[in-house]
């Protein structure tokens, strides 16, 4: 035999194959956790007129559970996924790949963004006024 193809059929490889089979299996639960939460939400958005925010934060981790899935199915990376790794938490995944939180952009008001922190809703309207 080829020294490549008896390399390719090491333990290993059939290791990460049942892996794969089972990553597979938990995919598929994951998406019904996800068609559910949507059905969820959009019950919530008609009874109370706004989401829940709790569930969609938990919808975020399991879409970002999904994707290390599918990354560890696409030979993309060899960290195998939750619960073999930590679990998808507010840090996602940035578009260079890196696992460091995504910061949103600001249209300049940082003044307003303080204001707001402190416990007052300062808006656009009022800070003209003051000048």
């Amino acid at each position: 035999m080829n020294e490549e193809v008896k390399q390719s059929m090491t333990t290993t490889t059939w290791i990460r194959g049942l892996y794969m089979l089972l990553f597979a299996f938990i995919y598929s639960l994951a998406e019904a956790v996800v068609v559910f939460i949507c059905i969820f939400q959009f019950i919530v958005k008609l009874a109370r007129g706004e989401i829940s925010h709790r569930w969609l934060a938990l919808s975020q981790q399991v879409c970002d559970f999904m994707l290390q899935i599918l990354h560890y199915e696409t030979f993309k990376t060899d960290v195998k996924p939750f619960p073999y790794s930590d679990w998808p938490g507010n840090n996602t995944t940035n578009e260079n790949g890196s696992n460091e939180p995504i910061k949103e952009a600001t249209d300049g008001n940082e003044d307003q963004v303080e204001d707001a922190i402190e416990g007052e809703v300062i808006s656009a309207s009022d800070q003209e006024e003051e000048k």
